[in-house]
């Protein structure tokens, strides 16, 4: 997965995904999880690249923000998936909405 990415990026991606960064570090440090899955689900130069190799991720992200989960995003080189939220009875909801969007847009 690491030959979709683009081997020189703008000033305008960098200087972006560098302020993501930057949110992501101080989140853990306050305890903010809801800037914590903000910052991880705004990359614009990994994700986007990755993404179209993953059949489902764009829905199972946008089914898990729906459903209430503060981040959604590819974890490593993928094809794991990372979701942020507050509550742990929530998880077995968001895990079933993930594994819902796989199956209908990911043709699993």
């Amino acid at each position: 997965m690491r030959a979709v990415l683009p081997t020189e990026i703008s000033m305008k991606e960098h200087i972006w995904n560098s302020c993501q960064a930057g949110a992501l570090v101080a989140s853990v440090l306050q305890g903010d999880l809801r800037v914590l899955g903000k910052a991880m689900s705004l990359d614009k130069i990994v994700e986007p690249k990755r993404t179209p190799l993953i059949p489902g991720m764009e829905a199972v992200k946008r089914a898990t923000l729906e459903a209430g989960a503060f981040g959604c995003t590819i974890s490593g080189v993928g094809p794991m998936v990372v979701v942020v939220i507050d509550d742990p009875k929530k998880g077995e909801e968001i895990w079933n909405i993930m594994v819902e969007a796989f199956l209908k847009e990911g043709n699993l």
